[in-house]
């Protein structure tokens, strides 16, 4: 008995599984992350632009999918859209994509969001400083 659910745990023993409708077959899923997360700042001049960091889309969905993205600025309260595309990947393609905006950043906490139509997101905090060097 024990062989026989180890040699179910096999690759092969899962096709068998799958084949007959016993077990589901793997769930794709998507990959979203920042290009450079260590180069995310944590305090950028109120008075220069704010440019969103590349971000990283893979597909692990097991087929082509297409992917809307935007990308958001929220400061002060307020949460504006400040770039947004589409891009249709292969199963296993990554993809960096560099927003091609900037944005000018009131003083303050802001938070700045890429977000994908399937609902998956990453996000970053800085504070916008009028004195860079206030601590």
């Amino acid at each position: 008995m024990v062989v026989a659910a180890l040699g179910l745990q096999s690759d092969q023993g899962r096709h068998l599984l799958v084949e007959a409708g016993l077990a589901g077959a793997p769930a794709g899923y998507t990959e979203l992350a920042f290009a450079a997360p260590q180069e995310l700042p944590d305090r950028v001049p109120a008075t220069s632009y704010l440019v969103p960091p590349s971000f990283t889309i893979r597909n692990v969905t097991g087929r082509q999918h297409e992917y809307g993205w935007s990308v958001h600025l929220t400061e002060s309260g307020r949460s504006r859209t400040v770039a947004g595309g589409r891009v249709t990947l292969a199963d296993g393609q990554p993809v960096t994509i560099t927003p091609p905006t900037k944005a000018l950043c009131e003083p303050g906490p802001i938070t700045l969001r890429v977000l994908l139509e399937g609902g998956e997101a990453i996000a970053f905090r800085a504070t916008c400083s009028a004195n860079i060097d206030e601590g």
